[in-house]
């Protein structure tokens, strides 16, 4: 049955992909619930592992390899969704492979997409083989906030291979030339804009030749104040209650009343607003800016904990779910291929010493390959320990999975706009939230 792209991308969003599935003659088995048996005789399987990113092919290649050295009847075929960071785009041809009943037997989900294909009932869930497994999977050695942050509705739907929490990126030399001390696990919002309003340089009240920080990520400011973007159940949106209403007063007074972060003007001159230029004192982001930042060689940087807001330290950690499609016909080789793509000795295939990426696993993160990695520019190796602190301390989380959660983030940022342009004050700006989202909420 043919279905139009725009009905392919809408049919995981508003209803479950049992119904697509259906419709397209696939056999659909919501959720997986049902493991099946182990099956001992190594039987010659052909999987298909779908990821993301195109520059990690390689690494990807090189682990399967290696895999093929443990279990030589399996053979896998790997490909790559995207030439780039393209998540949405990636995701939406997920959702038309699985809605074509024709998803890949493993796969990785890009960003703002796992709680729609979760909800959709693309994923097997894996409870029943962890269980049966446990020795092998060694699920307590995945950092709690990855874990959890694969699960919906109870239930645990892929294995996290990466991920990290958002930290501060710091230009150690401008923060030393004003005297004011690095960002340590006890620094504030307070102290951040003290550090920042010394660091920022303007051309009397004009333009900004330096500036303090760029712009935080919206939801750990949220998530440290208090507040959050919509209830547990996601049936309703708490973007408009005060905790979420200070973060966004904070963000928006850093712009426009402090003018230590960027203006949107400010924002779109990267030789400004790009960390890796030297003018800007702070950055905001996960352990992948290292991607960017090893080719520094104009000044000194490091890695600290975000400052702790009125209620502490959230900082939000990116996870890699990995999943296993509900309707795979070698479910157990499936198995056996995704607990190896998240296993310790996978990820150092993957991420190699130097690499940017951050493992899933406490254990991975205290092995010298990782841990001991040091950029010729950076101040220290805390650009490898920050992260699994924060993880270590609790002081991270995921984002709760919702069906609808990637036009939540799309509606948001849209009018997050008007909060960074100063044409709309908080309450407005979550005002306006509350209206567009108010149709995306579970019922």
């Amino acid at each position: 049955m043919a279905i139009s792209r725009r009905a392919l991308v809408g049919a995981l969003a508003t209803t479950s992909a049992a119904a697509t599935l259906a419709a397209c003659g696939a056999a659909a088995t919501p959720g997986g619930d049902a493991a099946p048996k182990g099956d001992s005789s190594k039987q010659p399987v052909r999987l298909s592992v779908l990821t993301h990113s195109a520059g990690e092919a390689d690494a990807f290649k090189a682990m399967f390899e290696a895999f093929k050295t443990r279990r030589p009847e399996i053979t896998v075929d790997f490909s790559t969704g995207t030439t780039g960071g393209a998540n949405a785009a990636y995701n939406e041809k997920l959702v038309s492979l699985v809605a074509a009943g024709e998803p890949p037997d493993v796969f990785k989900t890009a960003p703002f997409g796992f709680g729609q294909l979760a909800h959709g009932g693309a994923y097997l869930a894996l409870d029943d083989y962890v269980k049966r497994q446990a020795a092998e999977v060694k699920p307590d050695d995945f950092f709690p906030s990855h874990y959890e942050g694969s699960m919906y509705k109870g239930k645990l739907y892929a294995l996290p291979q990466t991920g990290a929490p958002q930290a501060l990126w710091i230009n150690v030399d401008l923060w030393q030339r004003e005297g004011m001390p690095l960002p340590g696990w006890d620094s504030t919002w307070a102290d951040l804009l003290k550090a920042a309003t010394a660091i920022t340089k303007r051309d009397g009240g004009g333009p900004a030749l330096q500036l303090g920080t760029g712009r935080p990520d919206w939801v750990s400011w949220i998530w440290s104040a208090g507040g959050d973007i919509y209830s547990a159940d996601g049936s309703k949106m708490l973007i408009d209650q005060a905790p979420a209403l200070e973060a966004l007063t904070w963000l928006q007074e850093a712009v426009h009343k402090h003018r230590v972060a960027p203006t949107n003007q400010e924002q779109g001159d990267t030789t400004l607003s790009a960390f890796e230029n030297g003018k800007l004192g702070t950055s905001f982001g996960n352990r992948g800016g290292l991607g960017r930042f090893q080719t520094i060689n104009g000044f000194t940087f490091d890695a600290a904990p975000l400052p702790k807001g009125p209620k502490g330290r959230v900082a939000q950690t990116a996870v890699g779910h990995t999943s296993i499609s509900s309707v795979s016909k070698a479910k157990d080789a499936a198995f056996a291929t995704l607990v190896f793509m998240c296993s310790t000795e996978g990820q150092k295939i993957l991420i190699g010493d130097g690499g940017t990426a951050h493992p899933s696993r406490r254990s991975s993160t205290e092995q010298s390959w990782f841990k001991d990695f040091k950029p010729a520019r950076a101040n220290s190796t805390r650009v490898n320990t920050i992260f699994p602190e924060t993880l270590i301390r609790k002081e991270a989380r995921a984002l709760t999975p919702h069906p609808r959660e990637a036009e939540i983030n799309q509606t948001i940022l849209r009018n997050l706009g008007d909060l960074w342009s100063g044409s709309k004050p908080p309450r407005d700006v979550a005002a306006a939230i509350m209206a567009e989202t108010s149709a995306l909420m579970v019922k």
